[in-house]
């Protein structure tokens, strides 16, 4: 499969006014996969019947979120790392740090080893969105 992405301008970020505009590559997403088709996807391709995936797949969600809400890091071999994570307002001192403190809680997702290594083989492909711009050969990550 490849990536898909365009060139989109943006402004020259902590420049007032914007600055000079840049160029950056984005990837043109498609519409996102649910549960269900994700669920369908994984049927086709095991023994398992869709229904017993988008069991296992719903259990995976109750449990990691009970493992998160604990402040734990849930390691998953070759599928990757979920770790928890917060981000809060600074202070002066450590008594100023409080619950009112945190903005928000967050998950970081780190891929393992082997999804790390297929990611790194995916290609590219430019959308071509105007005349002027030509399509890029493949371009390997």
């Amino acid at each position: 499969m490849t990536v898909m992405y365009k060139s989109v301008a943006k402004a020259e970020p902590g420049v007032v006014g914007g600055g000079q505009m840049k160029y950056y590559a984005a990837i043109v997403r498609e519409r996102p996969v649910g549960l269900r088709k994700f669920a369908n996807a994984i049927a086709r391709t095991s023994r398992l019947n869709t229904s017993d995936v988008f069991g296992i797949l719903e259990t995976f969600l109750d449990n990691l979120h009970e493992y998160l809400e604990e402040g734990r890091i849930i390691q998953l071999g070759d599928l990757g790392t979920f770790t928890p994570s917060i981000n809060s307002l600074g202070s002066d001192t450590s008594e100023g740090v409080s619950r009112a403190s945190i903005i928000r809680f967050k998950v970081n997702f780190r891929p393992g080893k082997y999804l790390r290594k297929r990611l790194s083989q995916v290609e590219f492909s430019k959308v071509v969105n105007d005349s002027t711009e030509e399509e890029d050969p493949e371009v390997q990550a």
